[in-house]
């Protein structure tokens, strides 16, 4: 094993690691600041996305999940953010809010997974960051 491999982060195989690698380039530091950021930031992204869906707002509902698939990108989760953007789609398509319901769980269940990950992820980059 070369010894500078044991100096590289390696990121989750549950994330776009050629994007994260292209984004980072290294700089763990950066990359605990943007997944230290998504923790913070996504639940009251998400407090958005409750609210639309509880007033049954199509509109409002598109636009806060865009917000939450933003974040979801930044962090390399591109499956999630692929769901986000189908559900997004799928928000402009529709009239009737029933239609989203089924989506709309399976988007919850996606979210809370994938941020269990990013929790995970973020550490191990604290951790990474320790011994480096």
């Amino acid at each position: 094993m070369n010894s500078d491999n044991s100096k590289t982060f390696q990121f989750s195989n549950q994330l776009d690691i050629a994007f994260l690698n292209d984004l980072f380039e290294g700089d763990m530091e950066y990359a605990v600041t943007i997944f230290g950021d998504f923790l913070k930031d996504i639940p009251a992204y998400w407090l958005e996305v409750e609210d639309a869906y509880n007033i049954k707002s199509l509109d409002n509902l598109r636009s806060a999940v865009h917000k939450c698939k933003t974040l979801f990108g930044y962090v390399g989760h591109t499956q999630v953010l692929e769901i986000f953007q189908s559900f997004e789609s799928k928000c402009s398509e529709v009239s009737d809010f029933r239609q989203i319901l089924k989506d709309y769980s399976n988007l919850q269940d996606k979210k809370r997974t994938a941020e269990e990950i990013i929790k995970n992820e973020y550490v191990r980059l604290q951790q990474f960051q320790k011994r480096a």
